[in-house]
Parts: structure tokens; sequence; C-alpha cells
């Protein structure tokens, strides 16, 4: 380095040590001579960089950041600072602006920046960024989206919500997007200017920015709880950066998971977001979802009164047929009924005459009959009170002799048991019986669990007091009770091991 600095440069006196002769140079005397070296290649023309921005933050109006580049592991490769001066930066912000984009300069941001190099005594070798490109900006989001899109596809996620049932006219609203919104404003007052009354479920979120996506699937996990009958996700129109925030994988997973229909309405004026490739049905703005819904009341509403007037007119018409025949039936009926009152009467006439005809028959008939029946009712009971007679004899003597049958049966029965039955055979039977008792009780007593419990033995049961026999009766994180002699245990399974 004793070469480095100029001729014009300052020398610091000459310093011996060790009777060696040292030249030291000043810090700036070596930035300049640096500067030197470097000059032809900060000259040259600013060249384009693509980068992702790290360690961003702007102060004064200026964007101070390193630019990073990563390999395919996400490794850091190479670092350098860069600096967008307030002058470009608020020329790239409106230049981004006309071309429908907000300038996004947040870590993790892939840009395509030109860049001249710089270098200051100070702050050393950096990057001044001189421009910014729309164009690649629009790109890396196209490609983001695209990416997202093929691996839904790829697992089959566009069709599960679009399958879902949506009722034909839903009352039970759940909103998504942000309170107060001019967005949540126009869906709201187009639901109140109609004539239906709707119950809507505003679940507050940010729909823009990095918090977009926790908030969206927070407001989702509530409005389910809630079992709205259709939840519906809208913005107002934006930038194409600001509604990027939505091409949202994680939403869009929860919204094919979703056991609810999802609508969306977000203000892509020519492409479709991704939520809009899952959603169940999608519409270009939140007044197109509102006038859908308020258009099926309307159209119900419509087919009510078609249908009304429709039932009217049949009934007026079967009315008036209807008294028409009544009252012909009223004419039919009054002449008819003399008619049939006529047929009636000469009908009992001739009903009349065979009756007392058929009458006079049966008589004389049930006269013979009685006649008949008076002989053999003066004959029969004789012959019946002989037959009895004759069955009390035989009946008498077949009493008697079984009777002296059971008498000699049951005399022989209580002999054989009072042998069988005598006093010591009893007393001897007694013992045994009493021995064999004795030896079951000790067994008994021995077989006893409190018995167990005091030799150190337990006994678990689980949280519903069934007795624990098998660790498949258990679940990690479960309760159990433990009875031992003196007490019980309640215990919680932090690990189960099986054999």
């Amino acid at each position: 380095m004793t070469n480095v600095p100029t001729n014009t440069d300052t020398v610091i006196p000459q310093v011996a040590q060790g009777g060696v002769q040292q030249k030291f140079f000043t810090l700036t005397q070596v930035t300049r001579a640096v500067r030197k070296y470097l000059e032809p290649a900060i000259r040259k023309p600013p060249f384009w960089l693509r980068a992702e921005i790290s360690s961003g933050r702007e102060k004064g109006g200026t964007f101070y950041c390193d630019l990073v580049e990563t390999d395919d592991d996400g490794h850091q490769v190479a670092v350098m600072r860069a600096t967008i001066w307030r002058t470009e930066l608020s020329a790239m912000r409106q230049k981004f602006r006309h071309a429908g984009l907000d300038l996004q300069l947040e870590n993790g941001t892939a840009v395509g920046i030109l860049c001249s190099l710089q270098f200051h005594a100070r702050y050393g070798l950096s990057l001044k960024v001189i421009d910014a490109d729309p164009a690649f900006a629009l790109g890396e989001l196209e490609l983001r989206r695209r990416e997202i899109l093929l691996r839904l596809e790829t697992e089959d996620l566009f069709e599960p919500n679009k399958q879902l049932a949506v009722p034909l006219l839903p009352q039970r609203i759940g909103v998504v997007t942000s309170h107060g919104s001019a967005a949540f404003n126009d869906f709201v007052r187009t639901l109140e200017e109609s004539e239906f009354g709707f119950t809507i479920f505003a679940a507050d979120a940010a729909v823009q920015g990095r918090q977009a996506e926790a908030d969206v699937i927070r407001a989702m996990d509530v409005l389910v709880r809630l079992r709205v009958d259709v939840i519906v996700i809208i913005r107002g129109g934006g930038s194409r950066t600001d509604l990027a925030s939505l091409d949202n994988e994680a939403i869009a997973r929860r919204i094919a998971d979703c056991e609810l229909p999802v609508w969306t309405g977000i203000g892509h004026e020519i492409d479709e977001s991704v939520l809009d490739f899952v959603a169940n049905r999608r519409f270009k703005t939140p007044t197109a979802v509102s006038d859908e819904i308020v258009d099926r009341f309307s159209n119900m509403a419509n087919h009510i009164t078609v249908s009304a007037k429709r039932l009217r007119s049949v009934w007026q018409l079967r009315a008036a047929t209807a008294g028409q025949y009544l009252e012909r039936s009223s004419l039919g009926l009054r002449q008819g009924s003399r008619k049939h009152l006529d047929v009636a009467r000469s009908s009992l006439d001739l009903n009349k005459a065979s009756l007392h005809h058929r009458v006079d028959i049966w008589l004389s008939q049930a006269r013979v009959l009685l006649e008949t029946a008076k002989g053999q009712l003066v004959a029969a009971p004789k012959v019946m009170f002989r037959d009895c007679l004759r069955y009390l004899d035989d009946a008498k003597r077949r009493c008697l002799r079984d009777s002296q049958r059971n008498v000699e049966g049951k005399q022989q029965i209580v002999s054989g048991l009072r042998t069988r039955f005598r006093m010591e055979r009893f007393l001897a039977r007694l013992s045994r019986e009493n021995t064999d008792l004795a030896s079951k009780q000790r067994l008994l007593r021995s077989a006893d669990p409190k018995n167990s419990l005091k030799r150190g033995f337990s006994l678990s049961y689980d949280e519903h007091g069934n007795l624990i026999k098998s660790v498949e009766q258990l679940e990690t994180g479960s309760k159990m009770k433990v009875l031992v002699h003196d007490g019980s245990i309640t215990s919680t399974v932090d690990e189960l091991k099986r054999h």
C-alpha cells in the first residue's frame, strides 16, 4: 500500500520502529485512491438489475435497503446496499401509478431496477437506483398468480366449493371486507334499498397488504361458526398490486375447504383473481353480488305474484263452473227426488204384500216344528235321567277304587320319607354344608379387591368409571382415576406405551 496515495497527498511523518522506516496514510487518502480506481466503473452507463429487497426503510423521502440474490436453497449469495433518492423515488411511484400498479418496496419483493455504481468515503460502494420497470413487477405478480393456479388445479381445488348448494333465497349473508369501505357501503346500500329483509354479518378484514391473508381466513372461520347462508368476499377496485393481495394461495385453499358456499366480488376489471377460480360464484364488483341476491328475491316475488294471479284466475273459472254444475244438480235433485219417491212407494207396496205372504208361510212351518219339538221334549228327560243314574253309579265305583289306590301310595311315600329323613343323617349333612360354606367364605375374602389394595395393588378407572384393562381404552390427554387402599388419585395420561 505504500504506493497507493498520489504525490499530492499529505504524508504523516515517518516513525522509526525497530530500525524500520514505516510510512502511514490517512483513511481519506485510501478512500480517494479507491475512488480513483473505481472511477471507470462508476462512469459506465446505468444497467438493469434483478434482485430482492431486504432491510428496506424510508427516511426523509429517501429509501435505503440491501439488494440480495439467493440461490435455490434460499441462501444469500450476494448482498449490496442501494439507495433510491427522493426525486427518483417520487418519479418511480408516479410511473407505477400510470401503469395501474403501486410500487412495492417490501422485504422479499423482487424488483427490476435501473442502477449505477456510487462510492462514498463514509458509506463505501453501493448502488444508486435510478428507475424501476413496472412490466417486471407486473410479470412477477402474474408469474406468482399462475404458479398458485397451477397448484390449485393440480390438486382439484377449483370445484369443491362450486358443488355446494346455495339457498334459493339467502337471508343470512356473511360479508368479508374492510368495514366502512366503499365496497362494503355499496354492498349494504343495495340490500337496504331493496324491499326485502336481510341479516348481514360483517366480518372486518384487511383486503390488501400483508395482513389480508390472516384477516380473511379468520373472518371466514367466524362466519362458518355463525352458520350463514353464503359468505361474500368483496373489495373495490384498485391497482394491480393492491388486488394481488387476494391472489393468495392460503385464502384459496380455505375457500376450497369451506363447508359454506363462497361468492367473490373483487374489483378486477380484466383478469380473474385466484379466489374467483375456487369460489362458488364470482362477480365483477361488490354491487354485482348484492344485485344477484336482490334479483333472486325479486324474481321469486314476481314468480309468486304471477302464480297468485294465475291461481286466482283458475279458481275463479273453477268456481264459476262449479256454480253452474251446482245449479243444474240442484234442479235435477229436486225433480229426481219426486220421481224417486214415487218409485219407492210402489216398491214398498210390493214388498209389503210379499212380506205378508212370507210371514204366513213361516208361521205355518213354525207351528209344525213346535208340535214336533213338544213331543220330543216330553220323552227326552226320561231317557236323560236313566243315563245320568248309570253314569253316577259308574263314577261312584271309580272314585272309591281311585281313592283307595291313592291312600295306599301316599302311605308308601310317607314311610320312605320317614326312613330318609332320620335325625342323624340330617345333622351329618348340615355339618358338611357348614364346612363347605366356611371354605368358600375364606376363598371369597382372599379374592376381595380391598385385600389386594392393602397388599400394594391398585385399580384404574377411566373418566366414565370403566375399569381399565388395556392401554387401548385410553388416549393421550384423557383423565383416569387410580384407587388405592386408603383413597383415590386422579391423573392425566401424558404418554402411552404398548407392548
